[in-house]
């Protein structure tokens, strides 16, 4: 009885720590693409009564957009008239393409000889 419990603290330590380790790969990934993540986005704005939020919602004035200028006309039309610069194409054959193809076979490989490594010792423990 007391091999299954260490076992079971084992599996639940190791699943915890691949989520945590997971999410933050996954923020890393997030903010390397979009940036870092603002803390200030999670701030919610203090709970008011029904009543205050129609009270306000009522008096606020509608904002009215402004009227667009003869400049900004002119910008709108100068960017439809130029196409956007094409990009060069990656061809599968360039050298960079290859490197990550083969880093990626070689963390799968990595990844499998893991995986049957963990389920190796959990084998040797029960």
């Amino acid at each position: 009885m007391r091999k299954f419990y260490v076992r079971l603290l084992l599996v639940v330590l190791g699943i915890g720590f691949c989520i945590f380790f997971g999410v933050d790969l996954a923020t890393r990934g997030v903010e390397r693409i979009q940036g870092p993540v603002a803390s200030d986005t999670a701030i919610v704005k203090p709970w008011q009564p029904a009543s205050k939020q129609q009270e306000t919602k009522m008096n606020a004035p509608t904002p009215k957009p402004p009227a667009p200028s003869n400049a900004a006309k002119e910008e709108k039309t100068k960017e439809q008239v130029e196409p956007p610069e094409p990009r060069a194409e990656i061809s599968k054959a360039s050298g960079i393409n290859r490197l990550g193809n083969k880093i990626g076979e070689l963390l799968q490989i990595l990844a499998f000889h893991t995986i049957k490594l963990f389920v190796a010792l959990f084998d040797t423990i029960t």
